[in-house]
C-alpha cells in the first residue's frame, strides 16, 4: 500500500513538472564607445526563481526555460565579449533583480497578435574603499510583435530579445556613468534609477465564450458571444467582442403591430467596447455596437415578409471571472438600442450572461 501511494505521488509530481529547455546566448559583441572604460567583474543573481519562466515551445508543449550555465554566468560571459578587463578599466558589479521571458496575446491596431517580452531589472555597482556603492539601476522591457499564428517564430527568438535587453541596459548605464560618478561625491547622493514604474508583466489574455438570455420591453431571445481581452489593473481595457443573437417579439407586441410572429437574427459587432477592472476577477463593462441583421415577419393572415435591420446599441454591465486560468464566467448587462424594426424603434432590456473562460 505504501509503495502504491509513493508511486502515485511520484507520477503526479512528474506530470506536474515542466520539461527543461536551455537558452544559450549567442557570442555576439556590441558596439560602444566605452568598451575600454569598464569591465564586468562579477554578476550576482538575486532572483528567488532562477529560471526564465514557463513558455510554449515550437511543439506547443510547456517548458521551463533557463540560461545556459545559469543567468549570472551567461550574462557575464555575454558582457565579457564587449568589455575586456585590463589595467585601466573600472570593475563594475551587476546584480540581477529580475529576468524573465513572457508571451501573451494582445489586441492592437492591426488586429489580435502575439506579443513576446523580456523583462529585466539590473543594478550596477562599483567598489569604493572596499564598500559596494550602487551607481545605477534599470528596468527594461524588450517587446516584439508576432502574427497570431507565429508561435514558433516567437519562441525561437527569445534569445535575441534577451541579448537586446542586456545591450540596452548597458548602453543606458554607460551613458549615465560619468554623471553618476560625479554625483557619488555629493552627501545626498541617490543612485540613478531608470523606468522604476515599468510594467513588469504582460497582461493575461482572456478568451470568453458566453451565452446570454435577453428580455426587453418588446422581445425575448438568446445569443452567443466571443470576447477577447488583455487584463490590465489600471486604465480602460479595450476588448474584442462579437455576438450572434436570435430574438422574437412578444406575442402581444407582434399582434399590436399587425403580425402573428416577428423573429430576428442579429449580428452585433462592437463599435466601442471597454472594460474597467474593479478588483481581481470583476470588471465593469460599457459598450456601443451596431446591430445588423433581418426580421422574418408573418402577418395575421399568414403572409411572410422580410425586413433589413440596422441600428445603434449600448450596454452597461458587470463580468465576474472567479477563476483566472479556466472556469465559469458570470455577467449581467443593461442594454438600450435603436433599430429599424417593424415593431419598435427604441428598446430597453436586460441580459443575463453565463459562459467559460479559457
Amino acid at each position: 500500500m505504501k509503495y502504491r501511494i509513493f508511486l502515485w505521488l511520484f507520477v503526479q509530481a512528474t506530470l506536474s513538472t515542466h520539461a527543461q529547455e536551455i537558452v544559450s546566448l549567442r557570442s555576439i559583441p556590441f558596439l560602444t564607445a566605452y568598451a575600454k572604460d569598464i569591465h564586468v567583474a562579477a554578476v550576482t543573481d538575486k532572483r528567488v526563481v532562477k529560471n526564465l519562466g514557463i513558455q510554449r515551445n515550437t511543439t506547443a508543449d510547456y517548458v521551463t526555460l533557463s540560461l545556459n550555465g545559469g543567468a549570472a554566468s551567461a550574462i557575464k560571459t555575454f558582457y565579457d565579449l564587449t568589455f575586456k578587463e585590463d589595467s585601466t578599466s573600472t570593475a563594475i558589479y551587476l546584480q540581477i533583480q529580475e529576468l524573465n521571458v513572457q508571451a501573451s496575446i494582445r489586441r492592437m491596431n492591426n488586429g489580435i497578435t502575439r506579443v513576446a517580452r523580456v523583462h529585466v531589472s539590473l543594478v550596477f555597482l562599483e567598489k569604493r574603499g572596499g564598500v559596494m556603492k550602487e551607481l545605477f539601476r534599470i528596468k527594461h522591457n524588450e517587446d516584439e510583435v508576432f502574427a497570431l499564428d507565429d508561435q514558433q517564430g516567437l519562441y525561437r527568438t527569445h534569445e535575441k530579445r534577451i541579448r537586446a535587453a542586456l545591450e540596452y541596459c548597458m548602453h543606458v548605464f554607460l551613458n549615465n556613468y560619468q554623471r553618476t560618478k560625479d554625483q557619488i561625491s555629493l552627501p545626498d547622493f541617490e543612485p540613478t534609477r531608470e523606468n522604476d514604474q515599468l510594467e513588469a508583466k504582460l497582461g493575461q489574455w482572456f478568451n470568453l465564450v458566453t451565452v446570454k438570455g435577453m428580455q426587453s420591453w418588446y422581445f425575448a431571445g438568446y445569443g452567443i458571444s466571443y470576447t477577447g481581452f488583455v487584463d490590465n489593473k489600471k486604465g480602460l481595457i479595450r476588448p474584442y467582442e462579437t455576438s450572434l443573437e436570435v430574438t422574437w417579439a412578444r406575442s402581444d407586441v407582434a399582434q399590436e403591430n399587425g403580425y402573428a410572429e416577428v423573429n430576428s437574427f442579429i449580428f452585433r459587432p462592437e463599435l466601442y467596447f471597454f472594460y474597467k477592472r474593479l478588483f481581481k476577477g470583476a470588471y465593469a463593462t460599457m459598450s456601443t455596437n451596431v446591430p445588423v441583421g433581418f426580421e422574418l415577419l408573418e402577418d395575421l393572415e399568414g403572409n411572410n415578409s422580410f425586413n433589413f435591420i440596422i441600428g445603434l446599441g449600448a450596454s452597461q454591465g458587470l463580468r465576474l471571472i472567479p477563476w483566472q486560468d479556466k472556469g465559469v464566467v458570470f455577467g449581467v448587462d443593461f442594454f438600450q438600442q435603436l433599430e429599424t424594426s417593424k415593431v419598435y424603434t427604441f428598446d430597453l432590456g436586460l441580459e443575463l450572461v453565463l459562459g467559460v473562460n479559457f
